[in-house]
């Protein structure tokens, strides 16, 4: 790690992005953000889709590597409690309860349920960073919340997009700058980093307004793709600036993600094997 990376990963109140997991190894980004706080972000869809489906009153989202992982752990839990959540190709495999597409975790669906979800790239960069300090699930439509939530340590903070198989993609690294951005306009600004994956979503974030938002994520690669699986209102959804004012937070003993402060805990009373 160059001296310039130990300053921030050590310093207050400084700001960095990946743009993808992959920037660095998934054991080295744990390690460097032991005393770091998390966000990981995959707007189309899996974090816009973890955040409706805990806004809509699902107890927990257990996140895994990949949809067989969903499969086969949520088969060892009673199906009674748990819904089976994934995507392939941006679809539900077959078996699968729930696919990826945010619309479909109503309160009607979800209330009471605990959530096993493994998806192509989402799921795999929230255990990435399983081991940071604080680990929160971004997306825009709980953007204020999570700069609020943030902003209650002031620790460094470190932005990591999903990206798309292995790849940047547009979507993510737009939110990441957005985000940067709203940290560094806080009355106690952030200090945003000066290596080049941050400057690129800080300048791809540049002064665009709410009102833009919803264009810019249809015209990026995979909201066409969305849009031509059928699923154009998952891009409209995730592109509702502070429509769900929650933010989740990975819990551990077992893995999972639950809304911040009080609320229901019934997973963590199953302790989900090998999680």
């Amino acid at each position: 790690m160059a001296d310039k990376d130990k300053i921030l990963s050590t310093g207050r109140r400084t700001v960095r992005v990946h743009l993808t997991p992959g920037g660095v190894t998934g054991e080295r980004i744990a390690i460097s953000l032991a005393e770091e706080q998390a966000v990981v972000v995959d707007v189309l869809r899996a974090t816009t889709t973890i955040i409706q489906a805990l806004s809509s009153g699902a107890t927990a989202v257990v996140p895994c590597l990949s949809p067989e992982d969903a499969l086969g752990l949520s088969g060892r839990l009673d199906p009674a409690r748990v819904l089976l959540v994934g995507e392939k190709g941006g679809v539900k495999p077959p078996g699968f309860d729930l696919g990826n597409s945010p619309l479909d975790f109503t309160p009607a669906r979800v209330r009471g349920k605990s959530i096993v979800m493994g998806t192509t790239n989402g799921t795999r960069a929230l255990l990435s960073v399983a081991k940071a300090g604080r680990v929160f699930a971004g997306a825009f439509v709980n953007l204020s919340a999570l700069v609020e939530e943030l902003n209650q340590t002031g620790d460094p903070v470190r932005i990591v997009c999903a990206g798309q198989h292995g790849q940047p993609c547009g979507e993510d690294t737009l939110f990441a700058g957005w985000l940067a951005r709203e940290l560094s306009h806080l009355d106690e600004p952030y200090a945003v980093s000066g290596d080049i994956e941050t400057r690129l979503a800080v300048e791809m974030a540049g002064t665009m307004e709410p009102g833009q938002l919803h264009a810019a994520l249809q015209a990026e690669e995979h909201g066409r793709t969305l849009a031509g699986l059928g699923f154009a209102g998952d891009v409209e959804l995730a592109s509702s600036l502070d429509s769900l004012p929650v933010v989740p937070r990975l819990r551990h003993d077992p893995t999972r993600l639950e809304l911040v402060g009080p609320g229901p805990r019934s997973l963590a009373r199953d302790k989900v094997p090998g999680h």
